[in-house]
């Protein structure tokens, strides 16, 4: 099992949760195989979300007319969790993470992808 970020800022984050869709506009989701653990980056906001599962492997156009198709990497999404939740800040600090500094997508190193699930799957609903 593999762990990816994928992105969103304020004009994107309702699609991707009405939707349950994460999406990129380069072809890097389509190494994403169903039951991957998959988190979220809002960028804008600097925080990282989890914790979602791969519905689908990657493929282009699964929702071809969201964003207008700026975004056709796609890959279905179902919640891991009870709801989905902030990372916990000391958790991103441990592991050496800052999500705003900047942006980040794609695959997460094993390790860090496992301390990230398993602090989420820690967490008491």
């Amino acid at each position: 099992m593999s762990h990816f970020v994928f992105e969103c800022n304020s004009d994107t984050y309702l699609d991707c949760m009405t939707h349950q869709v994460f999406a990129s506009n380069t072809a890097w989701p389509l190494q994403v195989t169903q039951g991957d653990y998959l988190f979220l980056h809002h960028y804008e906001t600097g925080v990282l979300l989890g914790l979602w599962k791969a519905k689908t492997n990657g493929a282009r156009g699964l929702v071809p007319k969201l964003w207008r198709g700026r975004f056709p990497f796609q890959v279905m999404i179902e919640p891991a969790i009870a709801r989905p939740q902030d990372v916990p800040r000391e958790t991103l600090v441990e592991l050496g993470i800052n999500p705003s500094a900047g942006r980040f997508e794609g695959l997460l190193d094993a390790s860090i992808g496992e301390k990230l699930a398993n602090a989420l799957l820690a967490q008491k609903p």
